[in-house]
């Protein structure tokens, strides 16, 4: 095993176009670190750049305590999984799996003994006569893990490596790599446009936005602090509504004005984010999680001073929660990224109210049309600064 340490590494094509931009990062021996982020961000740039496959502009790169800028693929000690497999279709499981190691002229007892052993702990031991095209998507992913284990590399490098399963398989590979690296202990980078993926299998999850890396942590303190606007939306599912709000005082508290109405702010936010007293009478963006929202009805001691009144516009009955929709009549913070990926959908009219969607109790009895009170958790409420993106906190 190895860390791998990127530092200040730039990535420019000849045509002027940054795909990286001063990344500084670490990836600890033996950890499970995610990439994540929209497409065209960076993170396969960044892949292709520890894998050899990218040259670095600028930059080191280390792996293990070698600078490897300059070394080929193949001298660098590393095993990739790519998004589409590349197996080979005229050959069965076991030659699939054994490929690199007769490459490497191995002893024939070495090879067989590898080969079974990574069979065995991806349960392919009786798939190793068949080929490819007889296997399904799962098995066909297992295979290309398993030409990576019998390696015994260095570093694992996996590349949106589920992207091209059903949603069912997809959850249940991902449990799966999750256990097989947690087994073998290798340092492991995966990249993937999926925040889903990274918050239920990293170690630590890295997020980059157009080449630039904007925070690095374990999963939860991503979802729980986000440093800035983009994590906060990005990092969640259903995302984090995020709306303007202006910081007003009152007797001796905090309120937050979202368009028409109000919502006190409970004494202990200030105390943990002190800076927030900096901006009474200044706009804010104010992040809530869906999960922060209540039927008001079934929070019936909820405070009164954090209740919205709105209209219900649409229910989804899950089961296990209900999805609520209704209109704030605040203006909606949309990041810059966001907003490019959405801007076919816009009109050019400035949008004044946003649509929030909130997670309610499977026992709430709203329906569409519905005008009812929510209750707001304002004690979990993210404030971030609508000229720097940045949270607010110390």
């Amino acid at each position: 095993m190895a860390d791998v340490v990127l530092e200040d590494v730039n990535k420019e094509y000849s045509n002027g176009f940054k795909a990286v931009t001063d990344l500084n990062l670490r990836i600890n021996e033996g950890e499970f670190l995610v990439m994540v982020g929209p497409s065209g961000c960076g993170k396969s740039t960044t892949l292709r750049m520890i894998a050899g496959l990218e040259d670095i502009t600028s930059g080191t790169l280390k792996i293990g305590n070698r600078v490897v800028n300059t070394l080929a693929p193949k001298d660098r000690d590393i095993a990739m999984v790519f998004q589409n497999y590349a197996l080979y279709p005229h050959m069965n499981v076991f030659d699939n799996i054994a490929f690199s190691l007769k490459l490497a002229q191995r002893p024939r007892a070495e090879i067989k003994e590898r080969v079974l052993d990574a069979a065995r702990i991806l349960e392919l031991e009786s798939q190793l006569n068949k080929r490819p095209a007889q296997l399904s998507g799962g098995q066909r992913q297992r295979v290309a893990m398993g030409r990576a284990i019998v390696r015994r590399p260095r570093v694992f490098l996996l590349d949106e490596p589920l992207s091209n399963l059903d949603a069912k398989l997809r959850v249940q590979m991902r449990a799966e790599i999750t256990e097989l690296q947690r087994e073998v202990g290798v340092t492991t980078f995966y990249v993937t446009h999926d925040q889903v993926e990274a918050m239920t299998m990293a170690d630590r999850v890295a997020v980059i936005s157009e080449g630039i890396l904007q925070q690095v942590d374990i999963p939860m303190k991503l979802f729980n602090e986000p440093d800035n606007i983009f994590v906060a939306a990005f990092i969640g599912s259903p995302s984090m509504n995020l709306m303007e709000a202006v910081v007003r005082r009152k007797d001796s508290g905090l309120w937050m004005e979202l368009g028409s109405q109000t919502l006190a702010v409970p004494e202990s936010v200030p105390n943990r984010r002190p800076a927030l007293e900096r901006y009474l009478g200044s706009t804010v963006a104010v992040g809530l999680r869906p999960k922060d929202f209540e039927d008001a009805a079934i929070a019936s001691d909820h405070p009164l001073d954090q209740r919205l009144r709105v209209n219900i516009s649409l229910i989804e009955a899950l089961g296990y929660e209900a999805i609520a929709y209704f209109e704030v009549d605040a203006k909606p913070v949309i990041s810059r990224e966001a907003l490019e990926l959405t801007e076919e959908h816009l009109t050019g009219e400035e949008q004044s109210s946003t649509r929030v969607h909130a997670r309610f109790h499977p026992t709430t009895s709203v329906r569409p049309n519905d005008t009812i009170e929510v209750a707001v958790s304002m004690e979990n409420a993210h404030f971030f600064d609508l000229q720097t993106g940045r949270a607010i906190r110390d």
